[in-house]
């Protein structure tokens, strides 16, 4: 973080400067400098402001005197301390929280830099990943790590920017509505990418309706005339430009295999190759690419395996595309992008794909997908329960088990309550080895039974469901 001054903190955040010395004038106090923000008072270091968050199981205040102790310059409140250090400043906010998204609002607007904000039901990582990549060929490109897409997050990864990054990637997620409202108002994003409107968090917000309104308050901090690359393949997405009012005040492009597309992906398909290294196999999603205006159509490499990593390639593309980068660019963004892999284990002739981390109907089918695309002779699934899905969990895990027996899988093995809609959905549209299992326990001889050479297996459940154990006995079995 570039240092702020304490004027402009107050300036940022509206707040009311404390002094606990009379003799101590304030406007020499505005002075100060400020070298870094910090929310944990565990990581205080010298200089830094440090905002007392609450929240349910938390309260900052509880540490503002600790954090002084550590070092901290001062730190921004909402309740008065009962006695005020003469040697620190206090700022009084209303809300804390809000006032650390005003200060990172105020942190991006000092900065010369374009914003690209990723928004989305699924995929959200993958596309911020694949949209650096490819920015990172022309540009110096700051990005969100790891997890840090909420109103606290996406703030301290603003605060990392430098003054020699030219490009900002920031993924914004949300589980209520008014959230992606708040992150864009932070962000105030030039380029805007939504990926798809799923089911995650349907349980919360009740219908994919209301998830497509709430991913579409990315807008609502954009200014007039800014732009934005949408799905459009997606069934609800194509709306925006077909609003008026939203053509008018923003340039929409779509990116996708639909007709609809800008740019469009075609001949897409799995190349899989083995690696010098023992046990090591790679799989790459291959498609040609066609851009506005452009005769000729642009050919992508992939680095990793399945047909729905051409949505997030064709976004990040596009993105480029906007931002002036050559075909050659684009293409060498693509194949440098070094994004998660589905983990893919070889045990002689066996194949382990572990991907329980986590699940939702969309990441199920795609990993199906990838499953389907494997040259092996027989290949199996091993499905859990798919959590948070509420009323239309019945309707989603049927949905799931549908995808499963289109696959052309041979062999599903189901786990959890949720998971035997999976299983009957499956037997309905014609699957013939299907066995259904209440937990873990209960299908460890299956999974057992199953792992024989010829076979690849797929393994997914939400994280809670700990399928990973059944990875494990699948890994030991093989490895005998």
């Amino acid at each position: 973080m570039e240092k702020l001054m304490l004027r402009e903190l107050l300036e940022a955040t509206g707040g009311t400067l404390l002094s606990g010395d009379e003799k101590d004038e304030k406007a020499d106090r505005q002075e100060t400098e400020i070298l870094s923000v910090v929310t944990d008072s565990r990581k205080i270091t010298p200089g830094c402001v440090f905002f007392a968050l609450s929240g349910e199981r938390f309260d900052g205040h509880a540490y503002v005197g600790s954090a002084l102790e550590k070092g901290a310059a001062g730190c921004i409140i909402s309740r008065a301390p009962e006695e005020i250090r003469p040697d620190r400043f206090y700022i009084l906010v209303e809300d804390t929280r809000r006032a650390l998204g005003n200060l990172a609002h105020y942190y991006r607007k000092k900065h010369d830099v374009k914003v690209v904000g990723i928004t989305g039901s699924v995929g959200k990582t993958t596309c911020r990943e694949m949209v650096a990549a490819v920015l990172a060929r022309r540009f110096r490109v700051h990005s969100t790590k790891g997890n840090f897409n909420n109103d606290i997050g996406l703030p301290m990864t603003i605060f990392d920017l430098s003054g020699e990054d030219e490009i900002m990637v920031l993924e914004m997620g949300m589980n209520h509505p008014g959230e992606i409202r708040r992150l864009s108002e932070i962000a105030a994003p030039d380029i805007a990418v939504i990926t798809n409107i799923g089911t995650a968090h349907i349980g919360i917000l009740g219908s994919r309706e209301n998830i497509y309104h709430a991913k579409k308050e990315i807008f609502d901090g954009m200014a007039p005339g800014a732009q934005a690359v949408l799905c459009g393949d997606d069934d609800f997405l194509p709306q925006i430009r077909q609003d008026p009012e939203m053509a008018a005040a923003y340039s929409i492009f779509y990116a996708g295999q639909s007709e609809l597309c800008d740019y469009r992906a075609a001949d897409v398909h799995v190349e899989i190759t083995g690696t010098e290294k023992e046990g090591e196999v790679r799989m790459n999603t291959v498609c040609s690419l066609t851009f506005p205006g452009v005769k000729e159509s642009l050919e992508l490499c992939i680095p990793a395996a399945g047909r729905h990593l051409i949505y997030p390639a064709s976004l990040a593309a596009a993105v480029g595309s906007l931002l002036g980068m050559t075909a050659a660019e684009i293409r060498e963004g693509i194949g440098a992008f070094a994004g998660q892999r589905m983990p893919c284990e070889k045990y002689g002739e066996i194949l382990i794909f572990d991907d329980t981390y986590n699940a939702s109907p969309e990441s199920m089918k795609s990993s199906l997908e990838v499953l389907s695309c494997v040259p092996m002779p027989r290949k199996a699934a091993v499905l859990g329960d798919m959590l948070e899905q509420g009323e239309y969990a019945e309707k989603l895990h049927r949905e799931t088990g549908a995808a499963a027996a289109q696959a052309g899988i041979d062999t599903l093995i189901t786990v959890g309550p949720l998971s035997s809609f999976i299983a009957d959905e499956a037997r309905a549209c014609g699957l013939a080895d299907v066995r259904a299992f209440p937990d873990r326990e209960s299908a460890a001889d299956a999974v057992r039974q199953i792992t024989r050479p010829g076979t690849a297996i797929l393994f997914k459940a939400s994280h809670g469901m700990a399928l990973d154990k059944l990875a494990a006995i699948s890994r030991e079995t093989a490895g005998k």
